[in-house]
């Protein structure tokens, strides 16, 4: 048994029970030495979409005033944020954690064992929207963060979301806005990032401007590093110390990462999710970006309904406006490609494939240098394979696979340092 193996079998068949177990004493000491913890500013990310990657971010523009704890990539759950909790020392000044409200009664459970100091609350979205009565109650799960927030702490809301704008925050802690409305606080706008340029912007505060550059990839994620820029400023960093970090700050992994291949064409990856709302921005990116040749690479969407066909439906027809071509992998992946061609797509650039290992292996012999491929697939179905068999031999075809990690770190991926050295992030 290799020693990943092993982990993820401690982790999965040991640990993860034991931890279910003890999960009310969990939640009891972290939630003590949360309150033990003075000295620590926590900041609390919610939000339907871009929660990870404003997570990411504002941590690292943070560090320039100290020592920041992170949320451990995309642990989010009430547990996890127990976990995070217990995993902040007293050196750390800033600690930034990410808290998620899927369903009913999570935020409650997480905001009370987190009682942060500031809070940021990004959008209010589709995003396991069914799993509440009504809209209004998954806003409401949201909005039951700011219930927690310490006195004298700070709320952070995107003005420009409606669910959001309309929250208030309770007695004693300032709220500040940012977003595009003109009556923001922090506002934002000039927004640019059709690649392949990276999202830049202009954020104007207290009667200055300053001119913002990041790393990421689309203008949909103005909201979540507004929201870096204001939360910086508010909490001591300089304007343009703030902007100098954020410029840093990489794209979160497969999180619309662009990554160039030694053919020369380049990858963005998206594939560690697939939920509804960050498909449409996701296609925008690849309709908006300048390149010699455009290609969808799908497997499905998640959040969206049970109608595969209505599924592919929207997709096809997307696909025939945003790209010059579409491999669509899965049971009725040709329903995908015919609609694509419906749309306006030329049919020889229609593909349609049973398995991720098909569609990798036509990708290998069909992408060139100049290349843009949008990588979009639920974190179930593991697409980074595709992406990583253009690099080396992948190990692993399972599917279904039912891990819960990235391919990137799995033991069964098969791809050795070496041949994982033969991509890169592009460099901005």
């Amino acid at each position: 048994m290799t020693r990943g193996r092993f982990l993820y079998w401690v982790r999965q068949e040991l640990t993860g029970p034991v931890v279910r177990a003890a999960q009310p004493l969990l939640y009891a000491l972290a939630f003590v030495w949360r309150r033990m913890l003075r000295g620590t500013t926590f900041v609390a990310i919610t939000g339907s979409a871009g929660k990870t990657t404003t997570k990411e971010c504002l941590a690292t523009v943070l560090a320039r005033r100290g020592r920041t704890f992170r949320t451990y990539r995309t642990q989010n759950g009430p547990l996890m944020v127990a976990l995070n909790v217990l995993r902040v020392r007293p050196w750390h000044r800033f600690a930034v954690i990410e808290v998620a409200g899927a369903a009913p009664g999570m935020m409650a459970t997480a905001a009370t064992i987190l009682r942060p100091d500031v809070a940021i609350i990004l959008n209010v979205l589709q995003t396991h929207v069914r799993a509440f009565a009504t809209p209004e109650d998954y806003a409401q799960e949201k909005a039951r963060l700011l219930a927690s927030i310490t006195p004298g702490g700070l709320a952070f809301l995107n003005a420009d979301d409606e669910c959001v704008a309309r929250m208030r925050a309770p007695d004693g802690v300032r709220v500040v806005r940012f977003g595009a409305a003109p009556d923001a606080e922090f506002r934002l706008d000039d927004a640019r990032g059709a690649w392949p340029e990276r999202l830049s912007f202009a954020m104007t505060h207290d009667g200055s401007t300053v001119r913002v550059q990041t790393q990421l990839v689309g203008t949909q994620w103005l909201s979540g590093v507004g929201a870096v820029m204001a939360c910086a400023m508010m909490l001591g960093v300089e304007p343009q110390a703030a902007a100098a970090a954020l410029a840093a700050a990489p794209p979160f992994a497969a999180r619309l990462t662009p990554m160039r291949l030694p053919n020369g064409a380049i990858v963005l990856r998206d594939d560690i999710g697939a939920s509804v709302d960050t498909i449409e921005p996701a296609l925008r990116v690849l309709q908006d970006a300048t390149a010699p040749r455009k290609l969808l690479v799908m497997t499905d969407i998640s959040d969206f309904g049970q109608d595969r066909r209505q599924r592919l439906k929207y997709l096809g027809r997307r696909a025939g406006e945003v790209a010059d071509g579409v491999v669509f992998i899965g049971d009725l992946a040709s329903y995908g490609v015919r609609r694509a061609i419906d749309a306006g797509m030329h049919p020889d650039q229609g593909h349609a494939f049973k398995t991720l290992r098909e569609a990798a292996e036509f990708l290998r012999t069909e992408l060139r240098s100049g290349d843009l491929v949008l990588l979009k697939g639920r974190s179930t179905d593991h697409a980074a394979r595709i992406f990583f068999a253009q690099i080396g031999a992948v190990g692993c075809w399972k599917d279904p696979c039912r891990k819960q990690m990235l391919c990137d770190t799995c033991w069964e991926l098969g791809i050795t340092p070496e041949e994982a050295a033969r991509a890169s992030i592009v460099a901005r």
